[in-house]
């Protein structure tokens, strides 16, 4: 009896550190899991409504409607796939501790400032982004398309 209770108490004492470590491994997830839909699932949300819209105006009513509906199933297979994938690889490289101090981050007023502006595609901030960037990938595209004709590839000049 006595080897039995001392056996049991071993166990149970043991068996606490893993019990500790798997809340700790879903405490982390979970606070993986409201960074990802917070940031990355939130902008692409928005990011692949408007392209989307952009996509079907041209297309008549009927083929619109089915196009969006699948378009939207498709979405949200994908979003899981990245909620899950991303809050695991989070989870894992990240404490607890750091984890919830990233969702700090997210939740301060100011930053989410910051945020609204550059993702409000009327700001000044979006449109001098986006001049820039074009520019930048015009040029590769210019270089690449010189590349492909056998010419040489070069800056294009400034305007």
């Amino acid at each position: 009896m006595t080897r039995l209770l001392a056996t049991l108490c071993l166990t149970t004492i043991l068996g606490f550190p893993l019990a500790a470590r798997a809340d700790e491994a879903a405490d982390k997830l979970a606070e993986a899991k409201t960074l990802v839909q917070k940031t990355l699932i939130k902008n692409l949300e928005t990011g692949f409504g408007t392209a989307l819209e952009k996509t079907i105006a041209p297309m008549k009513d009927d083929k619109a409607e089915a196009f969006r509906k699948e378009a939207l199933a498709e979405f949200d297979r994908q979003r899981t796939v990245m909620v899950d994938g991303l809050s695991k690889e989070y989870a894992a490289k990240f404490s607890l501790d750091e984890l919830k101090h990233i969702n700090g981050i997210y939740d301060d007023k100011t930053y989410q400032k910051f945020q609204a502006i550059n993702a409000d595609p009327s700001s000044t901030v979006t449109t001098i982004s986006q001049n820039a960037v074009t520019k930048l990938l015009n040029m590769l595209s210019l270089a690449a398309a010189q590349e492909n004709a056998g010419g040489q590839p070069g800056m294009p000049m400034q305007k």
